[in-house]
């Protein structure tokens, strides 16, 4: 008689296991140059300086990058106006908004997302425990109104894509402003501006002012779309000097590679 197989094994923590895994788009195809739109992808690819700037790296495969990212940095702050202690530099957003998620949530926390929100969202609020609340849509755009209405003691932390993926629809500056007004302080308003380089009507602000005069606002920012570097990884994040502290303290202490630090200086 057979005896029965030994089904002990590590078992993951509580709401792992209901996460539905991130699908990406079909990246190839029979006789064909696939270019995602739904992921935008550029079609024009990264500029001759970025390709310049990655072969350069070639030779120094052995060397470990600069753990603070120190010069892409200083390349960004002066790009925006920022100052570079206020940044922090990732393996794309998506790092970073899972960072955000690591530090201030814990089971039993609660937090927000708009009904067409980036499907990082829930992935992250669940894989750290808390639960992800939906906060319906009106005609594809977010709804401040109805976020609002979500919101309980619970709440830790909102996220708010501007302009959202994949809808392509965005919130006027005045609306996020309202938004932030009236969540707690206590609570962290996550501004995903992946896709701010698009947007050009007057009344949008991807987020820069609401972090440099708030304790509670984080804005993120890629490289991935309007530069055509969504195969580097990498992205960064103006924060809250409390908030920098945070996060240096848990990322990985060469989080950003040497060759795609130099690339995104180069597009920069």
């Amino acid at each position: 008689m057979k005896s029965k197989p030994d089904l002990a094994r590590p078992v993951p923590k509580s709401g792992i296991m209901d996460i539905f895994p991130y699908t990406p788009g079909k990246s190839s195809a029979k006789g064909s140059r696939i270019f995602k739109l739904s992921s935008n992808e550029s079609p024009f690819g990264a500029s001759k300086n970025a390709i310049a700037a990655y072969a350069a790296k070639a030779h120094a495969l052995e060397l470990y990058p600069d753990g603070s990212a120190t010069a892409l940095r200083e390349a960004i702050a002066a790009r925006y106006g920022l100052n570079p202690a206020s940044i922090v530099c990732g393996a794309g957003s998506d790092e970073l908004l899972q960072l955000l998620d690591h530090a201030y949530l814990n089971a039993g926390d609660e937090a927000i997302y708009s009904q067409f929100g980036f499907l990082v969202y829930p992935i992250a609020i669940s894989s750290n425990g808390a639960k992800a609340v939906v906060a319906a849509e009106i005609n594809q755009t977010v709804s401040v109104d109805n976020i609002l209405k979500c919101v309980t003691p619970h709440t830790k932390m909102v996220f708010l894509a501007n302009p959202n993926n994949p809808t392509g629809t965005y919130l006027p500056f005045d609306e996020v402003k309202r938004l932030h007004a009236s969540l707690p302080k206590t609570t962290l308003l996550v501004l995903d501006a992946a896709y701010a380089e698009y947007v050009k009507r007057n009344d949008y602000e991807s987020g820069i002012e609401l972090v440099a005069t708030s304790e509670n606002v984080v804005m993120t920012r890629t490289f991935s779309k309007i530069y055509g570097l969504a195969g580097f990884r990498l992205g960064w994040a103006y924060c809250p000097a409390h908030l920098v502290d945070v996060l240096n303290r848990i990322r990985g202490p060469f989080n950003v590679s040497d060759a795609a630090a130099a690339v995104g200086i180069a597009e920069i």
